[in-house]
């Protein structure tokens, strides 16, 4: 063999392997829940190069959500995200989902990300310097495939069953939206994918209820409940409820009114009072609910309302505030102001001592919209001074604010546009810290129902 032959044979025995492969990308599992980890990482690179990973996605609306992160490889031509902090990205720290929580919304747009489908596709891609090396789709189910949808319009009730498949009549988790009604379909069909089955319960803003939250009547959760334990497929001994924000207030007052019927109560960013109503300006001043055709009791909205001005809770910034993103307006202060009104905020107050569930309370430090971290630890304080004997854990996210929801998705901005009062909000909180929130207290909450409602 000539000798130039067998120098080139003998460098490319000796090459390094990395030169003889192209990147790729590997992730386990490519196909999972939302909030399940996923571990991303990129093989067959040069040893202690730079790279960035950039991740892509469109929501229902056609916007687009991307996310980057720059790494260096190891010395064998690795980036592990799961092992790794990025150099600079749009997260910090080593996490194997920055990717996809620290998504942003492109310029100009707003709100939280909502799927186009099930499942959600997130494309992931690898460059060297502008050139794309590698790419990979990551699929990311909004339930179980097993789980079965079916829409619920009997004895007055709207709202819809996720059911999972079982031999045995499956504990029920009834959940709650907050002020902007409907129903938490998202949240309620991945909860239901742990074993479950949830009750995805409106109770005004969608067709056949109310359009606004006035007088409701507390019937109507009774009517729920006693629904629940007609069905051979549902365990009716063992009910759950778990609201957010107004949901939160409102999953406690159905434990103090019908305790007999609830075991778990999860309250997210609750409120400790009952507060006015909910749609039209002027219904602040109202009642939100009745019981046996009576208010429940005195709102301590009454406490938030500018008497001199004769101004309702968002008619109060007069300087502008709440007209557009860059302006957004701070509800709280307008809670906490209520608050020095003590004999009304006293007669309001939810008569937590009824309760007889376990009882989980998440909240916020940096909550915008109420103080619900107060309010989660005038509960605490109520349990105690009336002795009550039933489990209470609360979650604390001092840095968060009121958005405190499924983990793993794209965070929105921590200001949204309300669309019943059509006014731009602060909802507190930093991106990374709502984040930890969700993924904290996401993980506990599942615990917490399987520890109550299973056993």
């Amino acid at each position: 063999m000539p000798i130039a032959v067998l120098s080139a044979t003998v460098f490319l025995a000796a090459a390094p392997i990395f030169l003889l492969r192209d990147p790729c990308i590997t992730v386990t599992p490519d196909s999972a829940l939302l909030d399940h980890e996923t571990t991303i990482v990129v093989h067959n690179l040069i040893p202690k190069e730079t790279i960035s990973i950039k991740a892509e996605t469109s929501d229902f609306r056609n916007i687009r959500w991307i996310s980057s992160a720059t790494f260096q490889s190891d010395q064998s031509g690795v980036v592990d995200v799961s092992l790794q902090a990025p150099l600079e990205g749009t997260y910090n720290g080593i996490d194997s989902m920055g990717l996809l929580w620290s998504m942003q919304a492109e310029s100009g747009s707003s709100g939280s990300f909502v799927g186009k489908k099930d499942p959600v596709s997130f494309e992931l891609k690898v460059f060297r310097k502008e050139q794309e090396i590698a790419s990979k789709k990551i699929v990311r189910l909004c339930k179980d495939p097993d789980v079965q949808k079916i829409s619920i319009r009997e004895k007055g009730l709207v709202g819809v069953l996720f059911l999972p498949p079982s031999d045995q009549p499956l504990p029920v988790i009834v959940t709650l939206n907050g002020s902007s009604g409907g129903i938490g379909a998202d949240r309620s069909q991945l909860l239901a994918s742990h074993g479950f089955a949830v009750f995805a319960l409106g109770y005004f803003g969608m067709n056949g209820l109310p359009p606004n939250l006035h007088d409701f009547p507390l019937e109507y959760f009774e009517t729920a409940f006693n629904w629940i334990k007609s069905q051979h497929n549902l365990d009716g001994s063992r009910i759950g409820i778990y609201g957010i924000s107004r949901g939160g207030e409102l999953v406690l007052i159905l434990g103090s009114v019908f305790p007999e019927f609830i075991r778990a109560i999860v309250a997210d960013v609750p409120s400790s009072v009952i507060t006015g109503g909910e749609g039209e300006e002027s219904d602040l001043l109202s009642n939100a609910w009745s019981y046996q055709g009576k208010p429940l009791a005195p709102p301590a909205s009454q406490a938030q309302v500018n008497f001199d001005e004769g101004l309702s809770l968002f008619q109060t910034f007069l300087d502008g505030s709440g007209e557009d993103s860059e302006h957004p307006a701070t509800i709280c202060r307008s809670f906490l102001e209520g608050m020095k009104d003590r004999e009304a905020f006293a007669a309001a107050a939810i008569q937590v001592e009824k309760i007889r569930a376990a009882l989980l309370l998440i909240s916020g430090g940096d909550d915008m919209i109420w103080p619900s971290a107060i309010f989660s630890s005038q509960i605490e304080r109520r349990l105690r001074d009336h002795h009550s004997p039933i489990y209470c854990e609360h979650l604390h996210y001092p840095k968060a604010g009121h958005g405190i929801n499924m983990p793993y998705l794209p965070q929105p901005s921590p200001v949204v546009y309300h669309p019943l009062y059509k006014v731009w909000i602060s909802l507190g909180g930093t991106r990374a810290d709502n984040w930890y929130a969700c993924w904290d207290s996401w993980k506990k909450m599942i615990s917490f129902f399987d520890r109550t409602l299973k056993f």
